[in-house]
């Protein structure tokens, strides 16, 4: 990948997100990382309030060298892993999607890497408000990564399509482009709600799922039943995925998993990373 940009906000869910990066780089080779650090976030509080923002709190010069320090150690750190990689390391005042949308100014985003966990209840029991935030805005390829220990290397990736209107969402590019990188076992597991289609619009997806997929060489499941949240997690336990790939579209399953009120329960069952695609 060319570009990844790495949003820390020095909390023990972004170190392990952090680590999951430095386990990427030693398993792959990246071009550039951005690491990110927002002002906006200061003593785990955010100034936006409501549809108007609060300038950001002030901060005197040394709390400014300890931001700056944290971000040197880390840039050094995935230097020490992957020489070659191009890293860059920065702050500043804007908001976290402000900051995103400023570099992407200058930069293509291929991923963003960040921790799953908020830090409201130590960071055990929800999705933090910025991947919240960014997962609802949908404009880039996102890894989610929760607290694990260690890190993993990607071997086998399940791929969660629903298939409804497959055609229109999904990523098959960038999904061989993920090959390329990190040359992944898939599992590739279909877990539309019976009944929501015809059976004439269901094997037109399936072809075309297979006509645009077969070349990776996956094996192919299909899951039914009204909780997916644990279907999923026990077929990703039984068959020891390393990560989980999804291609939510807005009023899809997945997409609701994300949602404020079923966070705290997404978040509670994630044990894996979670890729999530932009179609």
């Amino acid at each position: 990948m060319e570009t990844i940009v790495f949003l820390t906000d020095f909390s023990v869910p972004a170190r392990h997100a952090f680590n999951q990066l430095l386990t990427v780089a030693k398993q792959t080779k990246i071009k550039n990382v951005i690491i990110y650090h927002s002002l906006a976030y200061f003593n785990n509080g955010f100034y936006s309030t409501g549809d108007f923002m609060l300038p950001p709190p002030l901060m005197d010069e040394a709390e400014i060298a300890d931001v700056s320090g944290k971000l040197r150690l880390l840039k050094q750190e995935l230097l020490n892993i992957s020489p070659m990689t191009e890293v860059g390391a920065h702050y500043d005042k804007l908001t976290v999607k402000e900051g995103i949308l400023r570099i992407s100014e200058s930069e293509i985003i291929d991923l963003i890497v960040v921790g799953l966990r908020g830090s409201d209840d130590g960071g055990k029991n929800s999705i933090g408000s910025t991947t919240i935030d960014l997962i609802q805005t949908h404009a880039y390829n996102l890894l989610l990564v929760p607290e694990m220990n260690p890190a993993h290397v990607y071997r086998n990736a399940l791929l969660a399509v629903d298939l409804s209107h497959l055609r229109e969402r999904l990523p098959v590019k960038t999904i061989f482009r993920i090959q390329k990188f990190f040359n992944l076992n898939w599992h590739v597991v279909n877990v539309s709600v019976q009944g929501k289609q015809s059976a004439a619009e269901l094997i037109e997806e399936q072809s075309f799922l297979h006509t645009s997929l077969d070349s990776l060489e996956p094996s192919y499941s299909y899951l039914e039943g009204e909780n997916m949240i644990e279907m999923l997690s026990s077929y990703a336990e039984d068959h020891e995925i390393d990560i989980l790939v999804t291609v939510p579209r807005k009023l899809g399953f997945l997409a609701t998993f994300f949602q404020k009120r079923a966070s705290k329960k997404m978040a509670v069952h994630t044990k894996i990373p979670i890729l999530m695609l932009v179609p």
